[in-house]
C-alpha cells in the first residue's frame, strides 16, 4: 500500500470488533486506497457498517488515518491511527548530507515518517551535522512533527539551527516554516529519492499572495468564512475581522459552514474572502476561489493595518 495500514489497524482489534458503525477519516493521500483500508477493517470487524466519512457522522467509532492525537474533542469516540510510511529514507538523508553545507540542522517530518527520524539523524551525525529536534509547542503531538496548521516544532528551533531538513514527499508541510522563519528548508524525498530546496518555490507562493493581496484592494464586499469543525471554529477571530472592515468603510458578512463549499460562494456576489477554517486555505487553495482568499494577516495588509515586510502566515 506504500503505508504500514495493517499494522495500525490491528493495534485496534478489538475497539473495531465491537463497533457497529465504522467512519474512517482519510487525509487526501489516503483516499485513493480508501477501499483497501475498509477491506483491513473488515478482517477485525463483526459485521460493522463502514463507511468514508465526508460530513457529520452517525457513527459510533471513528478511524482517522494518518495523524497523531492533536487535542481535538469529539462526540464520537475516535482512535487516531498513526500510519507510517514503508518508504526507505536513508538513500534520500544520505544524499542530502552530502549535499546540505550548512552545519547546524533542524530536522523535522510528519508523522508518516516520524519512526525514521533516529535513522536519518543517525546518518546525519555521521557526515559531521549537528542536528536539532524541538516539541512543538502547538497542536502537533510528536517532537520534531509537523502539521499544515502548525510548524512550531521547526520554528523553536530558529535561533540554533542553520537550516532545515524535512524527511516526506511534497512541500506542503515544510513551506511555512521557509517563509516564517527565513532559513534554508530542504526537503530528503524517499519517494523521489531527491534532495530539492525550497527557495524558488517560496518565492512563486509569495509572488502569488502579492497578487491576490493587491487584487483584494479593490474589494469593498468581504465574507468571512467560519467553519464548525473541532478545532477550527474561530468565531472570536471572525467578529474582530469584521469590525475590522467595517471600521474601513466596507461591508463583511461572517458565513458559516461545516465543509467550506466553493459553489454557495459563488452564488453571493462578493468581492474577496477572508478565511478563519483552516489556515491551510488561502495558501494551498487560491485557484479554487473565484475571488482573493485572505489569511488574517493578509487582510491587515489588505486594510493598511500591517505592512507587507511585517507578512507573517496564520497558524492555529
Amino acid at each position: 500500500m506504500g503505508y504500514k495500514i495493517s499494522e495500525a489497524i490491528e493495534k485496534y482489534a478489538e475497539q473495531i470488533k465491537n463497533a457497529k458503525k465504522i467512519a474512517m477519516q482519510l487525509p487526501d493521500g489516503l483516499k485513493t486506497k480508501s477501499s483497501e483500508i475498509e477491506n483491513e477493517i473488515r478482517k477485525y470487524s463483526n459485521g460493522a457498517e463502514i463507511f468514508v466519512l465526508a460530513e457529520k457522522s452517525v457513527a459510533d467509532l471513528l478511524l482517522h488515518f494518518g495523524h497523531a492525537n492533536f487535542g481535538v474533542q469529539s462526540k464520537i469516540k475516535t482512535i487516531y491511527l498513526e500510519i507510517q510510511s514503508d518508504l526507505n529514507i536513508e538513500k534520500a538523508v544520505q544524499k542530502a548530507a552530502k549535499e546540505i553545507k550548512e552545519q547546524k540542522i533542524g530536522l523535522i517530518t510528519t508523522i508518516q515518517h516520524i519512526e525514521s527520524l533516529e535513522k536519518a539523524k543517525e546518518i546525519l551525525e555521521k557526515n559531521g551535522k549537528q542536528v536539532f529536534t524541538a516539541q512543538p509547542k502547538g497542536k502537533s503531538a510528536r517532537a520534531a512533527q509537523l502539521l499544515g496548521c502548525d510548524w512550531s516544532a521547526g520554528s523553536a528551533l530558529k535561533d540554533k539551527v542553520d537550516c532545515y531538513l524535512y524527511i516526506g514527499t511534497g512541500n506542503f508541510h515544510p513551506l511555512p516554516l521557509a517563509i516564517d522563519t527565513d532559513k534554508k528548508v530542504y526537503v530528503a524525498d524517499p519517494e523521489l529519492n531527491q534532495v530539492r530546496e525550497l527557495t524558488d518555490f517560496k518565492k512563486k507562493i509569495l509572488k502569488q499572495i502579492a497578487i491576490k493581496i493587491e487584487k483584494a484592494k479593490s474589494a469593498n464586499k468581504f465574507g468571512i468564512l467560519v467553519t464548525t469543525k473541532p478545532g477550527q471554529k474561530r468565531e472570536k477571530l471572525a467578529e474582530k475581522i469584521k469590525e475590522q472592515i467595517e471600521n474601513n468603510g466596507k461591508t463583511a458578512q461572517i458565513l458559516v459552514f461545516d465543509t467550506i463549499d466553493y459553489n454557495v460562494l459563488q452564488n453571493l456576489k462578493l468581492d474577496a474572502y477572508v478565511n478563519t477554517a483552516c489556515p491551510r486555505i488561502p495558501l494551498d487553495d487560491i485557484e479554487a476561489f473565484d475571488k482573493p482568499i485572505l489569511s488574517p494577516p493578509e487582510l491587515e495588509i489588505v486594510l493598511g493595518l500591517r505592512k507587507w515586510e511585517e507578512y507573517r502566515l496564520d497558524h492555529f
